[in-house]
């Protein structure tokens, strides 16, 4: 099955990428996903009572540049449920498209994320799991680690007012110190054109990072063993063994409270304002008896 590339929200529906889930795969590599899940992330997830057993929108944080919490998060419902409640995520096109990723996420439920996409989920019966805060929150620096942010991005509240179903959304502890992250590096990816060609808002700088930037500029490389290359490589992108956990918090029946007498901004901004604080609320509070970073 071929997917059509593209980084901007679509504007018209493709149904194969409804049928990107791919079961046998899974299985296969659900030894690698356990290992992940069990020993290197060591994940807890509180609150599976909260999933619903009728559409709903899964609304999370985003954490951790590689984001190996969606993936997490999508093992543990696929190992839990096993197709008895249907759920797909909405994904950037960089992930659906990216040559790390691109043989991965279609296969454990990634489809682009438009609204275009998401109203036909709903309309086939399945939930959606999604990260409003998209890149720009999970390449946030470590020092904001505990702090929720979606950018006023409201796309999410008009998805499920619309639909009629209802808000469900997951809090995310720990995930954001799999990577030191610095800085989300904004001016470098509008400089590098990242921005206008991929819709990024940032290419993260980490200590990895700034050294791999400085043996190229002061050509330590030249000088070193070329198996110290990609070695340097691959600790840029491996994770660091965060404990990880998650709670699924109650359903917002976002559409029962849509107030008449209201507009509609008004009424998307306490919407909003509503979800950006019971999933704060929940990670200040799990950050508190957070006793070591990574260690948990």
């Amino acid at each position: 099955m071929a997917f059509k590339k593209g980084y901007e929200p679509a504007t018209e529906m493709d149904p194969s990428w409804f049928e990107g889930v791919d079961p046998g795969f899974i299985d296969k590599i659900s030894p690698f996903l356990d290992g992940l899940y069990r020993h290197y992330f060591r994940v807890e997830i509180e609150g599976w009572d909260n999933v619903l057993d009728k559409p709903a929108f899964y609304v999370g944080n985003h954490n951790g540049m590689i984001t190996f919490e969606v993936v997490m998060m999508f093992y543990a419902w696929w190992q839990r449920f096993r197709g008895s409640r249907r759920a797909y995520g909405l994904a950037h096109g960089v992930a659906l498209h990216n040559p790390f990723f691109k043989w991965l996420t279609p296969k454990l439920g990634a489809i682009p994320a438009s609204p275009v996409y998401a109203d036909e989920a709903f309309r086939r019966g399945y939930s959606l799991l999604a990260y409003p805060g998209g890149e720009k929150e999970c390449f946030r620096p470590y020092s904001e680690k505990a702090v929720v942010d979606f950018y006023q991005r409201k796309g999410f509240i008009r998805v499920a007012v619309r639909n009629r179903v209802p808000i469900v959304p997951i809090v995310s502890i720990g995930a954001h110190e799999t990577y030191l992250i610095l800085s989300r590096g904004e001016e470098l990816a509008e400089k590098l054109g990242l921005k206008k060609k991929y819709r990024l808002h940032g290419l993260p700088i980490t200590p990895t990072g700034l050294f791999m930037l400085f043996c190229i500029a002061t050509g330590v490389f030249t000088f070193l063993p070329l198996l110290l290359v990609p070695a340097a490589l691959a600790a840029m992108v491996t994770p660091l063994p965060a404990k990880m956990k998650f709670k699924i918090l109650k359903p917002i029946p976002v559409a029962d409270l849509w107030d008449k007498k209201l507009s509609e901004e008004e009424n998307l901004q306490k919407l909003y304002d509503l979800v950006i604080h019971t999933i704060q609320v929940e990670l200040s509070a799990e950050y508190a008896k957070r006793k070591l970073p990574v260690w948990g």
